[in-house]
């Protein structure tokens, strides 16, 4: 069987939307047969604390700048892109939150979890924003 499916979500940059983007992605992946609950959740992890720093860090919360949430399915392997109007982040630069000097910091887990729950994560500039495209192999 070949899968293939695509959806793309244009969010205002407000965390309430954030509910939107778990069920559509929750049916797209059931729809698709994409993966197991244990999988499901982790990806959805990654996911979502994309989307929270597209909307706070990326829009500043901004109602009126969207956030672009789409997924693509080829065969075994999904690509999630999240998509804000921000400067981005080198993701190279990063700080590990592991480190002694981060780890009673407030902030700055969140792309841990998304590296932890992805199989490859990578960015791009654009002209008027930033996108973290990530990748998951699903069975």
């Amino acid at each position: 069987m070949v899968r293939r499916g695509h959806f793309k979500l244009t969010l205002s940059s407000d965390i309430r939307f954030l509910d939107v983007a778990k069920t559509a992605f929750e049916n797209f992946a059931n729809t698709h047969g994409l993966m197991d609950e244990d999988t499901l959740y982790w990806c959805w992890v990654g996911l979502q604390e994309a989307l929270v720093n597209a909307i706070r860090h990326g829009n500043r919360e901004d109602p009126e700048v969207p956030v672009i949430f789409e997924v693509n399915l080829e065969k075994s392997r999904l690509v999630m892109t999240i998509t804000d109007r921000g400067p981005g982040v080198d993701l190279e630069e990063v700080p590990d939150p592991t480190s002694p000097e981060n780890l009673l910091r407030a902030s700055g887990r969140g792309f841990l979890f998304i590296q932890k729950a992805m199989d490859r994560v990578r960015s791009e500039r654009l002209d008027q924003g930033f996108t973290l495209i990530m990748e998951k192999q699903i069975g």
